[in-house]
């Protein structure tokens, strides 16, 4: 490795096999800038993406620790609870009104049985909430375990981070991808009598593997802090090591599953595309696509939780009311136990066409009443009556479209690979390198830039 330009990584094909570069790899006539400065522009870039995010989150590390609650928040909270005081005043002369008749009704109801059901103890749960007491009261005594909540995760943030910016730079300067794919030829040879010219998606698999197992080991001790330190700090965290063990075994056997199909099938139709491959490739995609987000909710995520009807009761009505309104084309109804991994609540919708379900996690029903739910929904069903929900897809598949397209553009650009240490001329460059050294260089500028402005839409829509 040597540190002028042009900057060569520590292994390559070449050096791995004993070789010296040929006069022909050196020869100034063939001088190519992309390949001359590839390496140093790559890491130039992560360097400058890395210190611009750096820099937002150190301005926002630095809002967590302010102990005084918003003024304008304050201020705008303050004014909900004088109008909820005001509706409280009114109710209260109706139910002095009609106190009789529900002591009536009350005891009747006592009369009919004393079965509980799930819906009971959730109601309970709520009925313990004093929903007409004021909320800014309630928003300041939580503002302080807010701030040392987002404090931690902003630190943890920088601090993973920064270890993966060093971690990306010393693979990069060492040679990891041509050492990677060394090894899984050799271990395709050993084992199973494979070369990369005749079995070369057989080779890529193999090379997919090895990545995802020290991607998933040099990941893992931050996962397990976040999860079992910072989550549980703030009483987020309820899963076991035995669940976070088990899941983590069944996201790698999923990989394996469609992971590994799916990589073999697009190399397969980049290889026999011919020069419009990636008209084919982005068929391919959207198929595959609309293939995940079909079965991944019926079939997948059941894999991990369990999900159950919605009882009956005033909020299914209200929630099949507020679909009604809106026209959206709700079929089901379920509650997911995501109480077994953490206290965070969520909701969301799933479906194609006039088959949708919504799901609500059981943390939610617990933790808020059926009016705030039914506001929750409404926000979510908001962006798919705005038509985001289908823009967002649309602008996905083309820029799918798109990055493939510039990928073939950029196919058979030799001298970006042999900068990355595919040197030998005597091999072929896999096709899975070639994807993965575009991505990760030519395309990366084109990827951020559209991130921030996808992130700017993003808030856009959230405020339409």
């Amino acid at each position: 490795m040597t540190f002028s330009l042009p900057l060569t990584p520590q292994y390559t094909q070449l050096s791995g096999a004993g070789k010296t570069p040929s006069a022909t790899n050196n020869n100034d006539d063939d001088f190519s800038a992309l390949g001359y400065y590839a390496v140093f522009a790559t890491i130039a870039f992560t360097l400058v993406v890395f210190l611009f995010e750096a820099y937002l989150d150190f301005r926002q590390r630095s809002s967590y620790y302010k102990t005084e609650f918003p003024s304008e928040l304050s201020k705008t909270v303050g004014n909900i609870d004088a109008e909820r005081e005001k509706e409280l005043k009114e109710q209260s002369k109706e139910v002095d009104d009609d106190g009789k008749k529900k002591e009536e009704e009350n005891d009747g109801d006592k009369a009919a049985g004393d079965g509980k059901t799930k819906q009971d103890d959730i109601n309970k749960n709520k009925e313990s909430l004093d929903k007409n007491k004021p909320l800014l009261p309630q928003l300041q005594s939580k503002f302080s375990k807010a701030q040392s909540y987002g404090l931690d995760k902003i630190t943890f943030s920088i601090i993973s981070s920064t270890y993966n910016l060093f971690e990306e730079i010393i693979f990069l300067l060492c040679g990891y991808i041509p050492y990677c794919w060394d090894l899984s030829c050799h271990v395709g040879k050993a084992y199973f009598g494979w070369n990369e010219n005749d079995n070369e998606i057989k080779i890529s698999l193999i090379f997919m593997a090895v990545n995802v197992i020290i991607g998933t080991i040099t990941s893992l001790p931050f996962e397990l802090y976040s999860t079992f330190r910072i989550e549980k700090k703030h009483g987020f965290n309820k899963q076991t090591p035995q669940l976070f063990f088990t899941d983590k075994i069944k996201g790698l056997l999923l990989t394996c599953v469609f992971g590994g199909p799916f990589v073999a099938l697009l190399l397969k139709i980049i290889k026999m595309g011919g020069e419009s491959f990636y008209i084919y490739v982005w068929a391919f995609t959207f198929v595959f696509s609309v293939f995940m987000m079909t079965i991944v909710p019926v079939v997948i995520m059941p894999l991990f939780n369990k999900y159950e009807p919605l009882p009956e009761g005033s909020l299914k009505e209200q929630i099949y009311e507020l679909a009604g309104r809106l026209e959206f084309p709700l079929t089901k109804l379920f509650v997911m136990d995501g109480s077994k991994r953490s206290s965070h609540s969520n909701a969301f919708m799933f479906g194609f066409f006039k088959n949708k379900r919504i799901v609500l996690f059981d943390t939610l029903m617990e933790q808020v009443h059926d009016d705030e739910i039914l506001a929750i929904l409404g926000h979510e069903l908001g962006h798919w009556k705005m038509g985001h929900t289908v823009t967002n897809f649309v602008i996905s598949q083309l820029y799918t479209g798109a990055s493939f397209y510039c990928f073939s553009l950029c196919f058979n650009s030799h001298e970006l690979y042999r900068a990355f240490g595919f040197n030998d001329e005597s091999r072929p460059v896999p096709t899975i390198i070639a994807l993965l050294l575009f991505f990760q260089t030519i395309w990366a500028p084109i990827d951020k830039a559209l991130s921030y402005i996808m992130t700017v839409f993003s808030r856009k829509c959230e405020f339409e």
